[in-house]
């Protein structure tokens, strides 16, 4: 049985494997493409030839990246972190704190998971344009504040791990509700809220259709919409080198935070609590 296991744990390791290079040469060929010369892409061979690094110097000419950088760091860093906050005061309400209608409350925000975004931009559309925010930050912003339902069913989901009498014990000593979350629950959740703002920071970082929508001025556009447009220019012309640099410079960024954040991601989904 015990040699049986191990051809097992082996063939296992060997399919993981197998999947994770397929799944990761194509970010390794992206990069290495991003470096060669416009003609030499066609030759054999993942490594280039030539190191060329001016599709890179392109970049950094025809479009104003520091710019895109910190319009997309303003969508994506204060909305998200003040958003994660607002999701996970909402998860302890709707996990620990007895009201009436709670169930019928978390259904109906567990309800518009299912309403697409393409669904609503119109109304978001008119909304923002007759309270004259349009071509402004405000539309990337505002919609983030108010939380992340997603966030909030799965802090939810957390918490119903960490006891009630925990909550009952720091009410006995004198503490509200405030107190509860400020002091105690925020703690035990910051692996799973660590985690899922970090998720929440990707896809912002990463979104294309509401910065096109809502903002024109290239002044508060932010890296992926330049970034788009640079590789829509060199596309013309099948300049693959550029379009893959114009992916990397996009690609970095979200790399480095996950990097920095991995632990917490790992956590989050080992869930952990304190036993009664």
């Amino acid at each position: 049985m015990k040699r049986q296991k191990q051809i097992i744990d082996i063939c296992v390791f060997i399919f993981l494997a197998l999947g994770s290079v397929v799944m990761f040469y194509p970010f390794i060929w992206m990069i290495f493409t991003s470096f060669k010369p416009k003609m030499h892409i066609y030759l054999s061979g993942l490594l280039p030839r030539v190191w060329d690094v001016s599709s890179y110097v392109q970049i950094w000419d025809e479009i104003p990246l520091v710019r895109g950088f910190l319009n997309t760091i303003l969508y994506s860093v204060p909305p998200v972190i003040i958003g994660s906050f607002v999701s996970a005061a909402a998860a302890f309400a709707f996990a620990k704190i007895r009201f009436k209608g709670r169930n019928i409350l978390f259904l109906t925000l567990l309800g518009a998971i299912m309403i697409p975004f393409p669904s609503i931009m119109i109304p978001q559309f008119v909304l923002f344009s007759e309270l004259h925010l349009l071509q402004t930050p405000w539309p990337l912003i505002l919609p983030k504040l108010t939380g992340n339902v997603l966030m909030i069913f799965f802090l939810r989901q957390y918490l119903s791990y960490i006891p009630d009498s925990i909550v009952d014990a720091a009410k006995i000593d004198g503490c509200n509700y405030f107190d509860i979350f400020y002091r105690i629950i925020l703690h035990l959740i910051t692996p799973a809220l660590a985690a899922h703002g970090v998720l929440w920071f990707i896809a912002s970082w990463n979104d294309y259709l509401a910065p096109t929508m809502f903002i024109k001025n290239e002044i508060w556009q932010p890296v992926t919409v330049m970034v788009a447009k640079f590789n829509e220019q060199y596309a013309i012309n099948t300049h693959v080198p550029r379009i893959m640099a114009g992916s990397v410079m996009l690609l970095v960024p979200v790399l480095i935070i996950y990097g920095l954040f991995q632990r917490y991601i790992i956590e989050s989904v080992m869930f952990s609590s304190v036993k009664e």
